[in-house]
């Protein structure tokens, strides 16, 4: 189903077939402290336990950015937005029908939004202190590890992300964590194309019950967004805090 990078603003409108994934540079996004006030007591507890700014401004910039995209959805105030924790730990809104994820690397923040169906997204700056085949040998099913190993020296490092970023993903939506073998389930990419093919070995059912793509955010960047459902279309825009004054 179809991909579009056509959300220029947030009205709150979100239909049930869509999904609207909204990212940022948070090297755009740095501001005084006023951010900082959009939090609640826990997370403004979590913030001060950071011990580099860097860190510290990427954790506050993104969960403001998370209350102000969910005031918009749930044509509330900023300051209204209450989390809970979900059966098995994953963060939900305590009332209303959006389902969220959010996801960040090095200088990026993604976030998901559904309305009644599960979402996860995640999202990796390519970076080159990682082994893919170590990595795909402890993790990946053993056709994900052959795939990989067949690409061109060159492309492997990027392939590594565009893959892990799909599995990982699926394991958000699903909100299963450690529970799920990254190996009991396979999601491989290919160039050009968007929505991917999950296989859950041995659930043929499960499997046609998510759908996946893999994003494009930038040649940095991997990214990719598993959905609840089938038939569903995927909108993309880049958010800013100057959206909260339209």
């Amino acid at each position: 189903m179809p991909v579009r990078k056509d959300l220029t603003r947030c009205d709150g409108e979100l239909p049930d077939n869509e999904v609207h994934v909204w990212h940022s540079a948070l090297a755009t996004q740095e501001r005084d402290g006023s951010l900082l006030e959009l939090l609640d007591a826990e997370e403004k507890d979590r913030a001060s336990r950071f011990k580099f700014p860097g860190p510290r401004n990427q954790f506050v910039v993104s969960h403001a950015f998370l209350r102000g995209l969910l005031s918009r959805y749930l044509q509330t105030g900023i300051r209204n937005i209450r989390f809970r924790k979900g059966a098995q730990g994953k963060p939900e809104l305590a009332e209303g029908d959006v389902g969220f994820n959010l996801s960040h690397t090095e200088g990026a923040t993604v976030i998901a939004v559904s309305r009644a169906r599960r979402v996860g997204v995640d999202v990796e700056a390519i970076r080159d202190n990682v082994d893919p085949m170590e990595l795909a040998s402890r993790f990946f099913s053993p056709h994900e590890a052959e795939w990989l190993r067949s690409q061109a020296t060159d492309d492997r490092l990027p392939a590594f992300f565009s893959c892990w970023t799909a599995k990982e993903s699926y394991i958000k939506a699903c909100g299963g964590g450690l529970s799920i073998p990254l190996s009991g389930f396979e999601v491989i990419p290919h160039p050009g194309v968007s929505e991917l093919k999950l296989d859950i070995h041995g659930k043929p059912e499960d499997s046609a019950r998510w759908s996946v793509w893999q994003l494009d955010l930038g040649r940095d960047l991997r990214c990719a967004l598993t959905a609840e459902g089938t038939g569903l279309t995927v909108r993309i825009g880049q958010w800013s805090f100057a959206m909260l004054e339209d």
